[in-house]
């Protein structure tokens, strides 16, 4: 059975990834609807990054453009170090295409509409716009078990106090998510940072692909691949959001186990997300068969035969 889902991304070179992996495993994964939010890059910026993976990965779905800043309204970092002004480091895409606004008209809810309509969520940037939609409709979001990735537990995040990016982003977001009773599925960094894709696996990938977007994928991810040398060590990046959308396409991969999670809103240690006692509100993931995930991740994105070539 083919699982439908709508995907909220801030549209980096990861994303770009986990974007172009969904839309070409179409034997599991219907994209049906995009959101767009502020991380990696201004949300305008994500949006048309989001629609031109899509459109040359050849799919349709609609994207909207989402929130442009967090919910207590703290200054959006505007350029980040792995992917540069445009997301996808010189590769992102023009912003000629007028986008539809999440919060206008018909779409003021499109994420419980989305959620009504039992289509599954991937949520791979600041919960911003899941956050400001379980406010407006609560009840279309309980027992909703969207993908998440969010969190840094043993492993320390890139930024302020070790937080995770997207956490420290939005702490409150996530925060409230937790309280809408959304019961999401968390994809920490402790998880996502055990794959690594090489320059050498995309480069190889792409030619033996030959796509468009496969070139662009290759060219974005060079300056992500010297960031995660410099600050993770090792040969190559963590394709922290592809490895989350490899979580729909093979679950059997993926271990989850359910957990009581908090988020720490304020202070130094802001956006750190603990474990305590109590009533479980999510589920996170606690293991991967790393492997297996990453030819996953390969072969999506460049057909099987350019990884048995590599």
């Amino acid at each position: 059975m083919v699982l439908r889902v709508h995907i909220d991304t801030d549209c980096g070179v990861d994303d770009a990834l986990a974007l172009a992996l969904l839309a070409r495993s179409r034997q599991a994964v219907d994209v049906v609807s995009v959101s767009a939010v502020f991380g990696n890059t201004y949300v305008d910026q994500a949006a048309a990054n989001a629609r031109g993976v899509l459109r040359l990965a050849g799919c349709g779905a609609e994207v909207y453009i989402g929130a442009g800043a967090g919910l207590a309204k703290r200054r959006v970092e505007r350029m980040r170090p792995a992917h540069g002004v445009d997301g996808l480091n010189g590769s992102g895409f023009s912003q000629r295409w007028k986008l539809p606004e999440l919060e206008r008209g018909h779409s003021a809810n499109f994420l419980a509409f989305a959620a009504r309509r039992k289509l599954s969520g991937l949520f791979l940037g600041p919960l911003t716009n899941l956050a400001k939609a379980s406010l407006e409709d609560p009840a279309a979001f309980r027992d909703w078990r969207p993908t998440i990735m969010a969190g840094a537990f043993a492993v320390e995040g890139k930024a302020a106090g070790g937080a995770d990016f997207n956490t420290w982003s939005d702490p409150e977001a996530l925060q409230r998510t937790l309280e809408a009773r959304a019961t999401p599925r968390l994809m920490p960094l402790d998880v996502t940072s055990r794959v690594t894709i090489t320059a050498d696996d995309l480069a190889k990938g792409a030619v033996c692909c030959g796509s468009p977007l496969s070139a662009r994928l290759t060219k974005a991810a060079g300056p992500y691949i010297a960031f995660h040398q410099q600050v993770w060590g090792g040969e190559g990046c963590r394709p922290h959001d592809a490895v989350a959308a490899a979580s729909l396409v093979a679950p059997e991969l993926f271990t989850f186990e359910p957990a009581r999670l908090r988020v720490i809103v304020d202070g130094e240690r802001l956006g750190r997300v603990e474990r305590v006692d109590g009533v479980p509100n999510a589920e996170v993931c606690t293991g991967l068969d790393a492997d297996a995930v990453k030819r996953l991740i390969l072969g999506g994105l460049f057909g099987w035969s350019a990884v048995a070539a590599a």
